[in-house]
């Protein structure tokens, strides 16, 4: 009688499930199991919700909008995301594509970030585990495709935190300090929370005894005065631009300010977060799961324990607590780049349970995260035009929006559309799917968008779109020549009706 066994891929007498070998191989070469890891990351969630969307995300609209005018900052942000995918749509020449794979690519080098951390810190088999957990955080899966300036923040945090740790082994190498330096101005270009990064490093430094010496020599000046430097372009923007982008996140900071309760809030999503990370640590410690008896591991070293504690913790607790002082509105999101240290953390506290066996597991559970939910996002298009007639927003039609009012401009004019105004979001979608490429003059506001002025817009004119029940006001100072409405016809949900309104050039 035939086995009923299920069939196993064996070699060379090793018994053992085909993934199960590829698990150990990895925990022996663990600079090769990052690589798989750092390789599925970008291959699976780049190809594969851009396989599906038909336009780019919100932020991936407003970046490209602003990153071609390649300026020292922008109305909300400073202007390292904007560069960025500027600069990956001019390599791919795709505007979904391109600040996907760029998106992941961060993602990507913040893992490379979190190994060294934890090969410092735990070893490098650990290091491994550490980062396949991460993988179970939201914020390195769901909203990555968005390239932003959270995914943005997310190497730099991680970089910040494995310079610190060098420098807490010897102060008084000068090599680590400037690197800590140039990754802290680099935050600058990339969001201005930063700055929560630096006041706790700050802290640690006057608090530890060994670091605070250390400003008595010239690594923490050299590593402050080479981040003025490279700070002091965007710095100097900043001030001949009133502090622009800081007034708006306070005016945003206020309006979300809508609950004494909200740092409570805002904690409890950053632990709701981390939920994926169960499936990992259920794959590699559920009882059904038989283990097999081998020597446990040793604890993980109590100074990385502490070390990972507060930087996983201080920041979000820190943010929530000042939020709470001050009435401040809080976001969700602004907890991103907070946690690349918590797949560490908890390696760090499970290290003397995480057996070959249970670290094998863990890294197929982290596969499977890394396969699924990027299945799970690329599907989310389709099925919403199935299930509720409304998909997403990167389902919309953005080269029938973008191809219905160039034509419609075309006629009236007989010129290339040069400008558009409107939402940034629908003006976008029209700027990165038209044939002419027209820039965005953003919420028709010229403040928003230094690179036109009224001379430009009275040479080349100006097209408004809007949604025709959201009609915008009409231009000031602007006559239109021709007013009109357009149907956009929407595979499998409700056709788009849109408002256009064509200021024409008057030379």
């Amino acid at each position: 009688m035939q086995s009923s066994r299920p069939l196993q891929f064996t070699s060379n007498g090793d018994r053992r499930p085909v993934f199960s070998r590829l698990g150990q191989r990895f925990l022996e070469s663990p600079g090769k199991g990052l690589f798989v890891i750092c390789l599925m990351q970008v291959a699976f969630w780049s190809v594969l919700p851009a396989a599906t969307s038909t336009a780019p995300p919100l932020d991936i609209v407003e970046m490209l909008a602003w990153g071609e005018h390649w300026q020292l900052g922008y109305y909300k942000h400073p202007p390292l995301p904007a560069w960025i995918a500027q600069t990956a749509r001019m390599i791919t020449g795709e505007p979904i594509l391109g600040p996907m794979v760029a998106s992941q690519l961060l993602v990507a080098l913040t893992f490379v970030f979190v190994f060294l951390l934890g090969k410092r810190l735990l070893g490098a088999r650990n290091a491994l585990l550490g980062t396949a957990l991460s993988t179970g955080v939201y914020y390195f899966s769901w909203p990555t495709p968005e390239l932003n300036h959270n995914v943005v923040q997310m190497p730099i945090w991680a970089a910040c935190f494995w310079l610190f740790a060098v420098i807490r082994e010897d102060p008084r190498k000068i090599g680590p300090w400037l690197g800590l330096g140039l990754a802290a101005c680099i935050g600058i270009y990339a969001k201005y929370s930063v700055v929560l990064l630096y006041a706790v490093l700050g802290v640690w430094i006057l608090v530890e005894p060994r670091l605070r010496r250390a400003l008595l020599t010239i690594g923490p000046w050299a590593g402050a005065v080479l981040a003025l430097l490279v700070a002091a372009p965007h710095l100097v923007w900043l001030v001949r631009t009133d502090f622009m982008p800081i007034t708006y996140a306070e005016a945003r900071s206020a309006a979300a300010a809508d609950s004494p309760w909200r740092p409570a809030g805002f904690l409890l999503a950053q632990l709701g977060d981390h939920a994926p990370m169960l499936v990992p640590l259920l794959f590699a410690f559920l009882p059904w799961l038989a283990r097999a008896p081998e020597s446990e591991q040793l604890s993980a070293p109590s100074q990385a324990v502490r070390f990972l504690a507060i930087m996983t913790l201080a920041p979000v607790l820190a943010t929530a607590a000042g939020a709470a002082l001050i009435g401040a509105g809080l976001k969700d999101m602004w907890g991103a780049p907070m946690f690349t240290t918590s797949g560490l953390f908890a390696v760090a506290l499970l290290s003397r349970r995480l057996t070959d066996t249970a670290a094998r597991r863990l890294l197929a559970g982290a596969a499977v995260l890394l396969v699924v939910l990027p299945v799970a996002f690329a599907a989310q298009v389709p099925v919403a035009f199935q299930l509720v007639k409304k998909p997403p927003r990167d389902g919309a039609p953005m080269p029938a929006i973008a191809g219905s009012v160039t034509a419609a401009w075309r006629a009236a004019t007989g010129h290339p559309l040069r400008y558009v105004g409107g939402s940034t979001w629908l003006a976008g979608l029209v700027s990165a799917g038209s044939i002419d490429h027209p820039a965005i003059v953003v919420d028709r506001d010229l403040a928003y968008s230094p690179w036109v002025t009224r001379a430009d817009l009275k040479r080349d004119g100006l097209l408004i779109v809007s949604f025709a029940d959201k009609l915008a006001p009409p231009q000031p100072g602007m006559t239109a020549s021709s007013i009109g409405d357009v149907e956009i016809p929407w595979s499998g949900a409700k056709p788009l009706m849109l408002h256009y309104e064509i200021y024409p050039p008057r030379p």
